[in-house]
């Protein structure tokens, strides 16, 4: 964790109009994995590796751990501190609804886990007295089944582009630290926050 914390740096992303027009919405998506070898003891999406390629995609997407607060022209912002990290929400559990189940239930609302979506269709203060710019929730499904993800992201903090990017990102430095038996880091990718080159 202290080399995760030591890659942010202070900074803020002043948010326009645009951001706070949206800024009442979450992003929230689910997705299914279905692991192949179901009912073997391999690790089907090892803990560690989904932890450790999150914390590596929160490095190039620092705004996701800065607080919303209002700056002294009276403008919203998020405010990137070191010393004060808004750490995203990162649940993981064990479920004993199969992967079969939720297929055979067309993924259904109703057949899915209890307690999927950490947070609703509004960003709001949580359990820790703030709110989240990411909310993570990975159930692991029965037999070693598969699991579903959850996950989370207010629009003021990215818009729908900056969702899947991130997403996309995690699955790829998810993918690169199965495939690599090297010790080098993956390649970095720099993202723009700043609302004024828009």
């Amino acid at each position: 964790m202290e080399a995760f914390m030591s890659t942010i740096k202070a900074q803020q992303f002043a948010l326009n109009a645009w951001d706070m027009a949206a800024s009442f919405t979450n992003i929230p998506y689910i997705y299914y994995f279905k692991n192949p070898n179901s009912g073997s003891a391999d690790d089907f999406m090892p803990s560690s590796r989904l932890r450790a390629s999150f914390l590596k995609v929160i490095e190039e997407f620092p705004i996701l751990v800065g607080h919303i607060t209002v700056g002294k022209d009276g403008r919203c912002l998020v405010d990137v501190n070191p010393h004060n990290l808004n750490m995203p929400e990162y649940l993981e559990s064990q479920s004993t609804a199969h992967f079969c189940d939720l297929e055979k239930a067309k993924f259904s609302w109703d057949a899915l886990p209890q307690n999927v979506a950490t947070v609703g269709a509004f960003p709001a203060v949580g359990v820790s007295g703030i709110i989240k710019l990411v909310n993570v929730n990975i159930i692991r499904l029965a037999e070693n089944s598969g699991l579903v993800l959850f996950v989370s992201i207010p629009h003021y903090a990215v818009d729908g582009v900056g969702y899947c990017a991130f997403v996309n990102r995690w699955a790829e430095l998810c993918r690169w630290m199965q495939s690599n038996t090297t010790e080098n880091e993956p390649p970095r990718h720099d993202y723009n926050f700043d609302r004024s080159t828009i």
